[in-house]
């Protein structure tokens, strides 16, 4: 048993001018989740504005900077997702939560590493998205801490998804009961960075 150890286009092309001494073409692939009702919110939180730019946006930027070049966009609009230069991926189980998410878009991504960020940490920079992204090779996943694990700022490595699908299949939709059993780092990250957004208020 393993166990888990805490330890508009153009736009676009102007910021792959990045650093490429960890993440080489293809190494890792980004995925924003977009998915959920936003009912605290009162809207979808992935198209809401901060500095007069979406979340989505900003989020996707900072991953695009960070030397990512291919970016998912998991449920959400596929309108979203042609304005920002992303791959829309559709939920494959609806209404089944992060997890069904995370599923989706390992599936998709055809890189070793897939890095995955929530549609409401419009802060999230560059340094972040590099740190999390480097899993040392004896970790299957890397979650971002703060104060707490944030599960859904994390990275995968493909190689798990045949175990996550088995838990999936038993029943399981948490993702922090589904890592039972892999080999997980959980990385302290600034919480400036990854302070979520649940209300309005929270922008003020």
């Amino acid at each position: 048993m393993r166990t888990i150890s805490f330890a508009i286009r153009s736009e676009w092309r102007s910021q792959q001018i990045v650093s490429k001494s960890f993440m080489q073409e293809n190494f890792v692939t980004g995925a924003i989740f977009a998915g959920g009702e936003s009912s605290r919110f009162g809207s979808p939180k992935v198209n809401a504005l901060l500095d007069n730019e979406e979340f989505g946006f900003r989020i996707a930027r900072s991953m695009r900077q960070s030397g990512i070049e291919k970016i998912l966009l998991i449920g959400g609009s596929e309108d979203d997702a042609v304005r920002w230069n992303l791959t829309f991926v559709a939920d494959e189980v609806f209404g089944a939560g992060p997890f069904a998410a995370l599923l989706a878009a390992l599936h998709i991504s055809d890189a070793p590493i897939l890095l995955t960020m929530p549609c409401d940490v419009p802060w999230i920079d560059i340094e972040s998205c590099k740190q999390l992204s480097a899993i040392d090779e004896k970790f299957d996943a890397q979650v971002a801490i703060t104060d707490s694990p944030q599960w859904l700022s994390s990275a995968w490595r493909r190689s798990a998804i045949e175990y996550l699908e088995q838990q999936f299949a038993s029943g399981e939709r948490a993702i922090h009961r589904a890592v039972i059993g892999l080999n997980v780092n959980f990385l302290p990250l600034p919480h400036s960075a990854l302070q979520n957004v649940n209300t309005v208020e929270d922008l003020i």
